[in-house]
């Protein structure tokens, strides 16, 4: 007989993280013996466009699905009705599903299953997904400054603490950031119920050899592609982006970059700060992630900046894992999660260490200095990011925390 089991994420199944995150691991798991019932916060538009593809993924799986609309812009106070709007379908489905475990991505759908633990003795899964409440005050949402956004600050990281202790298991992305925590928890009970699973990948999804052809009528056959996935703005760094590839334009006239993004408004807000001639080095499309391995096998490499902050110690970005599957280095900056380990121990591509014109340059030389073997990058995506791995040791969790 199928455990029940739910899973609660404020990330609907139809962002790109859904699709890419979510929806592989809790299928994977369901295959190994669970059932399970997905809560989710989904955005109305994206909601419209992949319902229809979620629902044929989930058909013939253990999998329901439920859902509440979710408006992206709303203040923190209507994210609050949104936690309460979700607690209630939580608490309702409880009372017939009779839950073996809770499973709650990051903060706020962990509000819901420390409750389910403090008040059912329902097993807690404490999914951090990383810091979230520094994440806010890294990233500018949040401002120490304003005394209601520092009491929200304070109020989550006395909750991360009780996440923490109080879960029956833990999972993180990076090895850094429980060395982090490792300071301010006993490394014994830390490092006993904690599992390091960073983002990873469909290694057979994101392969040349499955990619399909595809082209881009504003790019000649010859031209040195540079590609970038996914968001615009807030973590990451997309002048800085641009200033490097048009920085490497003279070692590399032919050089393009390829943006994937459904962010298109703030793309051009950015590159308003370019003559005519600059833009014509960027070009930009908008596609599903079921597309992206078709324009990733178009590039000779991934590039993306991202904030350097202390949050971003216990990040693990999507596009990595997708990117090193597709065979490409990558152009990123240093000090990013377990980036130092893959870059500098596993020849990951290239670490930059500055957002300065000399620094692009120094990157660009030892770029074109890269003589690997064709599958050195591919390696590192099949070894530590690949989409089984992270089953296999979520199922595990599953089968410990529901004694299976």
């Amino acid at each position: 007989m199928l455990k029940n089991t739910l899973y609660i994420t404020f990330d609907g199944l139809s962002d790109p993280l859904g699709q890419s995150q979510i929806l592989p691991y809790l299928i994977g798991i369901a295959q190994n013996g669970f059932h399970i019932h997905i809560l989710s916060c989904e955005k109305k538009e994206r909601l419209d466009r992949e319902k229809e593809n979620i629902l044929s993924r989930i058909k013939n799986t253990s999998i329901e699905w439920d859902y509440i609309i979710y408006k992206e812009n709303g203040s923190f106070f209507s994210r609050l009705q949104y936690i309460h709007q979700l607690r209630t379908k939580a608490y309702r489905l409880r009372k017939t599903k009779n839950f073996s475990l809770v499973h709650c991505r990051s903060y706020l759908a962990s509000l819901i299953g420390l409750n389910f633990k403090r008040q059912y003795n329902i097993p807690f899964l404490f999914d951090a997904r990383g810091f979230w409440a520094d994440e806010r005050i890294d990233g500018g949402i949040w401002k120490k400054s304003n005394p209601i956004e520092n009491l929200f600050y304070n109020f989550f990281k006395q909750k991360e603490k009780q996440f923490i202790l109080r879960s029956d298991a833990n999972v993180f992305l990076t090895n850094a950031a429980v060395t982090e925590l490792e300071k301010f928890f006993p490394a014994e009970i830390l490092r006993k119920k904690t599992t390091v699973i960073p983002c990873c990948t469909n290694t057979n999804l994101f392969s040349k050899e499955n990619a399909k052809q595809i082209s881009l009528p504003n790019i000649s056959e010859n031209a040195h592609i540079l590609v970038y996935t996914g968001s615009i703005g807030t973590w990451y760094y997309t002048k800085e982006m641009i200033d490097c590839v048009l920085a490497w334009k003279k070692f590399i006239p032919e050089i393009k970059l390829l943006v994937l993004t459904n962010d298109k408004i703030e793309l051009e807000k950015i590159l308003s700060l370019y003559n005519e001639e600059e833009k014509q080095t960027v070009v930009s499309v908008s596609a599903s992630h079921k597309d992206v391995a078709s324009y990733l096998v178009l590039a000779k490499a991934s590039i993306f900046f991202i904030k350097p902050a202390y949050s971003k110690i216990a990040s693990s970005p999507t596009k990595m894992a997708e990117c090193w599957a597709m065979d490409l280095p990558i152009i990123t900056n240093s000090g990013i999660g377990d980036n130092d380990l893959f870059f500098n121990t596993h020849q990951g591509g290239i670490l930059t260490n500055a957002f300065t014109e000399e620094e692009y340059e120094t990157a660009c030389k030892k770029y074109l200095a890269l003589s690997v073997p064709t599958g050195t990058y591919r390696k590192i995506a099949s070894d530590f990011f690949d989409n089984t791995m992270a089953i296999e040791k979520y199922t595990s969790i599953y089968k410990s925390l529901t004694k299976i």
